[in-house]
């Protein structure tokens, strides 16, 4: 009841608010207000006279300072879907920006999200969702300032997850999304308070949950080497950004994540391009504008059931750089999003220009590549331009040229074929709070100065083959090129994957034609590098490819593109630190990259500021 009451007394706000509101636009839900947590209302913008517009609808709550955060910008559909788990009032304002004028037009209504379930109710509840590997607990409420999480697990398994954990609020009852489970399982699911050292306070009764079946297939995996003794229980979770599909064997590219012996545990039926796993159970995503179908150039993040939790346009990335005063736009985004330790947001995007007698006589396209650092409301905070830092006159070092629709290439649009020059495809945070970029088509790893968004941008570094480190021990061979996914893994040492291209390059491939997964140990006083640990992954991987250090000293590299196009098309290593194989699996279906993970919720700590960190830790949740 106090609800309703609460909600009826905000309706009657927000009607006297909107006497003095202009009521050009419009903002329409397709159900009524209150709706149960965790359902998708569908809201619809309007604008009179505007043919040329861009929706923007952000969300937060009715009572308050804090300003609405926006989860759609610069969306060219008007029909846009939202979701919220937990309940309350909340404000919902939709803006209607006219992209020849610059007018925007603002319209906002109150909307209630209830329980699930009574909040008077005195026990948990376990709902089904949309996703049959996916359940909704509802928890009774719980005093503040402790937190809530829950607990899972299959009988037998010697297995517990649990979720993120959230904040007790007064009176109202707490809602999680559970995921990372088998299908036709049956689970037991409880909850536990914590208190401000995580320590458990109180935990409840356990309630069973059985799973449905799941709607898609996934690629079998065939375990190649496998060391039974090894022990896999703090990453047990493998999580996959598949690509392309395998039409013959009916596999369509769909984002999942199995356990160690291939069994699925969660997935997401809607293709598209998955980056990397975020905090709290979601996840980046790249797709193509609903409206023009142009690829690579809507950024969402999205949670476990596939729903947008924020997401922006290179539309509306561009209009920021207009008024920002850059000279160039973007065309996509594309490769890395990575959540920076303070909050803020840092991705890779396209700069395609028109340049004479610089890549070669006469006029052509060239790609290069550009940083943006955006807040969570994508309010870009910091740019840096690959063109005004690195040589164009540098030729791609395997001459790369994409034409229109060309597999792997970014969209174009000033001719008919571009020269890619950059091809950068990840983005890391430094120790020292500067970012670095994996440059494919120059074979550099290269940092730039960041200095947590007070730098210049300038380059520090490149590290790879002509680049600023001299080379201790080894040979020339050493040096990796066209490399995938490299990051710091301690103060002076550097993971990446090499796909080692210009090593296999030529009609005749040497004997020793194999990626490799490397560890550099760098001294940036006396610019050396010295190549610490080469593992040869046993394939050629032309394309793509992933690198992670394992909790327990160990590395999971994931070759996603084998050469043939015959099955197996991609591999994943588990080796320890010694180089031992300790788990090669094989699968039928191209992966863009995959990751081990403790559970659905967490990232690889070494993706946060890590311990070895001198930089100030992320703040604390309480």
């Amino acid at each position: 009841m106090r609800y309703q009451i609460r909600f009826t007394l905000y309706l009657v706000l927000g009607w006297l608010l909107g006497l003095s509101a202009p009521r050009a636009a419009t903002l329409v839900a397709d159900r009524p207000s209150p709706q149960p947590a965790n359902t998708t209302i569908t809201f619809t913008i309007d604008a009179q006279g505007t043919t040329n517009a861009l929706y923007r609808l952000s969300v937060g709550p009715a009572q308050g300072p804090g300003q609405p955060e926006i989860v759609y910008d610069g969306s060219r559909d008007n029909t846009l879907e939202w979701t919220r788990v937990d309940p309350g009032v909340y404000r919902i304002v939709a803006t209607v920006l006219n992209a020849d004028t610059g007018e925007e037009q603002v319209v906002e209504q109150l909307f209630n999200i209830e329980p699930a379930v009574p909040p008077e109710t005195p026990w948990a509840a376990v709902l089904p969702t949309s996703n049959p590997l996916v359940a909704l607990y509802v928890a009774p409420p719980c005093p503040p300032p402790a937190r809530m999480h829950v607990r899972f697990e299959a009988p037998g398994d010697g297995r517990i997850q649990a979720t993120s954990p959230k904040r007790c609020e007064p009176g109202v009852p707490l809602h999680f999304l559970v995921a990372g489970m088998r299908e036709r399982t049956t689970y037991r699911m409880w909850h536990e308070i914590l208190a401000p050292g995580d320590e458990v306070m109180v935990g409840s009764d356990a309630i069973d949950f059985t799973t449905g079946e799941a709607l898609i297939a996934i690629s079998e995996h065939h375990p190649v080497s496998l060391d039974s003794g090894q022990d896999a229980t703090t990453e047990p979770l493998i999580w996959n950004s598949t690509l392309i599909g395998n039409p013959t064997l009916g596999l369509d590219p769909y984002i999942h994540a199995t356990d160690l012996e291939g069994r699925l545990v969660w997935y997401l039926d809607t293709p598209t391009w998955a980056i990397r796993p975020s905090h709290g159970g979601t996840l980046w995503v790249v797709r193509p504008d609903p409206i023009s179908g142009i690829r690579d150039t809507v950024l969402a993040k999205v949670d476990l059931l596939g729903r947008v939790v924020r997401q922006t346009t290179i539309e509306a990335l561009n209009r920021q750089l207009a008024r920002l005063g850059y000279a160039d736009r973007i065309n996509d985004i594309h490769h890395d999003v990575r959540d920076l330790p303070d909050g803020r947001i840092a991705l890779i995007s396209t700069v395609e220009r028109l340049v004479t007698d610089v890549q070669g006589p006469g006029t052509v396209s060239v790609l290069g590549d550009m940083i943006l650092v955006t807040d969570q409301n994508f309010v870009i905070q910091w740019v840096w331009n690959g063109w005004d830092h690195l040589d164009p006159t540098r030729l791609a070092t395997l001459d790369e040229v994409c034409l229109v629709d060309m597999a792997g290439c970014p969209p174009f649009h000033l001719a008919e074929q571009a020269n890619d020059w950059m091809h950068s495809n990840s983005l890391a945070y430094t120790p020292d709070g500067d970012l670095m970029l994996s440059v494919r088509h120059q074979d550099w790893i290269v940092k730039v100065e960041y200095a947590d968004g007070a730098g210049d941008g300038r380059v520090l570094w490149r590290l790879g083959p002509e680049g600023d480190f001299a080379l201790v021990g080894g040979t020339a061979d050493d040096w990796f090129s066209h490399t995938h996914d490299a990051q710091f893994i301690s103060e002076n040492r550097i993971l990446v994957y090499d796909n080692s291209n210009l090593r296999c390059a030529g009609e005749t491939p040497p004997p020793d034609c194999q990626s490799r997964g490397q560890v550099w140990e760098i001294d940036e006083r006396a610019m050396t590098a010295e190549l610490v640990f080469d593992q040869d992954l046993g394939d050629f991987a032309f394309a793509v490819g992933s690198a992670q250090r394992l909790l327990d000293g160990g590395y999971w590299f994931n070759s996603g593109m084998l050469g043939s196009f015959a099955e197996p098309r991609t591999t994943f290593l588990d080796v320890g630190p010694d180089g031992a194989t300790r788990r090669r699996i094989e699968l039928d279906m191209f992966h863009y990259r995959s990751y081990r993970l403790r559970d659905l919720y967490s990232v690889p700590p070494s993706w946060d500021t890590p311990a070895w960190n001198s930089h100030p830790r992320r703040l604390s949740t309480w």
